[in-house]
C-alpha cells in the first residue's frame, strides 16, 4: 500500500500567520423579505407568499474569517419590507431596518479541509436588533380605520440561515441566501393576537468580494527586511 504526502518547501523569511487584517469579505445582495404572522394567509403557497406578502430588500455583510476560513464572524445591515392582508379585509405594509451579529460555518471546509472546489456552503445564526414601522388599514362599519405601529427603540431578533456561493473568478463569488427571523413582538402586521411572535424571512442573491489582506505584503520580515529580494532565494555572498 502506498501513501502519498503533499509537502511544500518553506519560503525565505516565512509566511505570516493570518492576522486581524487578513481574510475578510464584503457581500452585497438584493432579495425579498416575507412576513409570517396573524395577517399572513399564504404561508404554504411559496409563489403567492413571494408575490403578495413580500417586499424588496437590500443587505450588506462584512465578515472576518478565522481558522483557515472555516469560521466567520459577520455584521449585517438589512433593509426590507413586506405586506399582507387577511380574508376579513385588513391590509398592512411594513418596513424593517435590522443590524445584527452572526457566526458563519463554512461546511465544506470543515468536512473536507483540503477540498479545492469553487462551490461553498455556509450555515449561520445570530442575534440583532431591528426597528420597524407598520401601517394597517381595516374596514369597520363601512369606514377605513388606519393604525400605525412604530418602534420607539430597537427590539431583538433571532435568526438562522443557509447560504451557497460559487467562485467565478479570483476573490469574487456569486451568492444565494435564505434565512428565517423571529421578531420578539407580535406587532409587525399592526395586529396583536395571543402575543405570538411574528416571523419574517429573507431570500437573496448577491456578490461577495474576498479580501486576502489589507496589508501590502503577506510575508514576514523575520531576520531583517526582505524587501526587494526574490522569494525563495538566499542572498548572494559577496566575493572577497
Amino acid at each position: 500500500m502506498m501513501i502519498t504526502v503533499s509537502t511544500e518547501a518553506q519560503r525565505w523569511g516565512g509566511r505570516k500567520k493570518a492576522g486581524f487584517l487578513d481574510d475578510w469579505s464584503i457581500n452585497g445582495s438584493v432579495g425579498l423579505t416575507s412576513f409570517f404572522g396573524d395577517l399572513s394567509i399564504y404561508d404554504s403557497d411559496l409563489v403567492s407568499k413571494l408575490t403578495l406578502e413580500s417586499g424588496l430588500s437590500f443587505s450588506g455583510v462584512l465578515t472576518k474569517y478565522v481558522k483557515q476560513k472555516k469560521i466567520g464572524f459577520s455584521g449585517q445591515l438589512l433593509y426590507g419590507g413586506f405586506k399582507g392582508e387577511n380574508t376579513a379585509g385588513s391590509t398592512f405594509e411594513s418596513t424593517v431596518i435590522e443590524m445584527n451579529f452572526q457566526i458563519r460555518l463554512q461546511l465544506i471546509k470543515l468536512i473536507w479541509p483540503y477540498s479545492l472546489t469553487k462551490f461553498g456552503m455556509e450555515a449561520y445564526g445570530g442575534i440583532g436588533q431591528f426597528t420597524f414601522k407598520s401601517t394597517k388599514w381595516e374596514v369597520i362599519e363601512g369606514e377605513v380605520d388606519t393604525s400605525i405601529q412604530d418602534t420607539g427603540v430597537p427590539e431583538f431578533v433571532y435568526f438562522g440561515g443557509f447560504a451557497m456561493n460559487y467562485e467565478v473568478m479570483n476573490n469574487l463569488a456569486l451568492t444565494a441566501d435564505v434565512s428565517m427571523r423571529q421578531a420578539q413582538n407580535d406587532k409587525l402586521d399592526g395586529k396583536t393576537k395571543n402575543d405570538n411572535f411574528d416571523y419574517y424571512s429573507f431570500i437573496s442573491v448577491g456578490i461577495t468580494y474576498h479580501i486576502s489582506s489589507f496589508k501590502k505584503s503577506g510575508f514576514s520580515t523575520r531576520g531583517g527586511s526582505t524587501r526587494g529580494r526574490m522569494s525563495g532565494r538566499l542572498p548572494m555572498r559577496r566575493r572577497r
